[in-house]
């Protein structure tokens, strides 16, 4: 990792700067972290999403709304690309085992774009059923069958 870690005042005025519609709704800065939350619009849907980032973590982007549809038995799990848990999973925006992202880097140029690619690549998966943005992800979600 090169680079000085970005501060949570750089990762805030970075975000109101190139997404305005973004808002941080919580702040804590003894924890150094933030909650943002917005609309994107990739293709077809606008979708409200949340941001939670600490320094020095990896950020956490969730869909709010609409709530992402499955496809119960698709062979990458039905809904591909995300963290579990199922009921409130987070997009799988980039590999971790590759530093990809790393905390000199900032929201408002790696996470939000990666969060449009991925909502992008997710309306056509609703379309075709496959995943064609790529990327390696070591295991599918599935659904929790409640009892």
């Amino acid at each position: 990792m090169s680079g000085t870690r970005k501060t949570l005042k750089q990762q805030i005025e970075a975000m109101s700067v190139a997404w305005p519609m973004f808002r941080v709704g919580k702040r804590d800065r003894v924890k150094r972290s933030g909650v943002w939350s917005g609309i994107l619009k990739p293709q077809f849907t606008a979708y409200r999403i949340e941001v939670r980032y600490a320094v020095g973590s990896n950020p956490e982007v969730r869909i709010l709304s609409p709530e992402l549809e499955r496809l119960p038995g698709n062979e990458e799990g039905s809904l591909p690309h995300v963290y579990g848990p199922s009921s409130d999973p987070t997009l799988c925006l980039y590999d971790p085992l590759t530093d990809e992202w790393n905390s000199t880097m900032l929201i408002a140029e790696k996470i939000i774009p990666w969060t449009i690619d991925w909502l992008t690549f997710y309306e056509f998966w609703l379309m075709t059923g496959v995943w064609s943005g790529g990327g390696r992800h070591p295991t599918p979600l599935t659904e929790e069958i409640s009892a």
